[in-house]
């Protein structure tokens, strides 16, 4: 997989000015212009209203993290009746803060999520690149939700092993490894380009056993609704729309 980054318009001399201070970041090629990273698979652009994932020969909408669109202000965007709260183990607002940490952050949606319940999430992403969309998206979401945005701390590191190393151990360990493709799997555009940046998650199940290390009270697993059980049979699962989320006793 070969990524550039580059500046959209290549002409504005503060955007190229970041954009190259980003390739050094992410030891990645510099690109003048768009135009000339068609030899790359895809281009991380710096633009003037946020940092885009664009696939070559691809002439629909780049991918960034989008984190405004998701609701987290409203009653039903707060309520704690919801899936992933009720796995979470928020059954009153005096649960509240819980510490979790967000061994599979990616794009950011669940971390903004529980941050928007009121956890105070440690969202944690290996991948560099998606770390920095991740970071970016936190960035600009900020702008309007100081509140969630403040709830969270990003960090870019191999959960394994930040969860071996913990000193404070958290109440909760959320995980949401890449789903299992099958032969009927649909899945969105920004899942299909993460999928294609940092591969399949082979080892899920050692990063599963590193959460029940580390939780003091569950770890959560978010899975397809039909998949199979990512550890043994859990004690408790709360369907979603479309998934399931697991919840394991350490």
């Amino acid at each position: 997989m070969s990524i550039g980054v580059c500046a959209g318009p290549g002409g504005d001399r503060t955007l190229l000015t970041t954009a190259a201070r980003l390739s050094v970041d992410l030891d990645l090629p510099f690109i003048e212009t768009p135009d000339k990273g068609l030899v790359h698979d895809m281009l991380l652009v710096v633009t003037a209203n946020r940092l885009e994932l664009r696939v070559a020969q691809d002439k629909g909408l780049p991918v960034h993290a989008n984190l405004a669109r998701i609701d987290v202000t409203s009653p039903a965007g707060r309520r704690l009746k919801q899936p992933l709260a009720r796995a979470l183990g928020i059954k009153r607002r005096a649960d509240l803060p819980i510490q979790v940490i967000d061994a599979t952050a990616g794009f950011g949606e669940d971390t903004w999520l529980m941050a928007g319940l009121g956890c105070r999430v440690l969202a944690v992403e290996r991948h560099p690149i998606v770390a920095t969309l991740l970071r970016d998206g936190l960035l600009r979401a900020a702008v309007d939700q100081p509140d969630a945005a403040s709830r969270i701390q990003l960090v870019t590191y191999d959960a394994r092993q930040l969860l071996a190393q913990a000193i404070e151990r958290p109440d909760v360990v959320y995980l949401d490894p890449m789903y299992p493709l099958g032969r009927k799997t649909a899945e969105r555009k920004a899942m299909k380009v993460l999928r294609r940046v940092v591969g399949d998650d082979e080892d899920a199940g050692e990063l599963f056993d590193a959460a029940m290390g580390a939780a003091t009270r569950r770890v959560v697993v978010k899975r397809p609704a039909r998949a199979a059980p990512l550890g043994d049979k859990p004690v408790h699962s709360h369907e979603g729309k479309g998934v399931r989320y697991d919840v394991y006793v350490p």
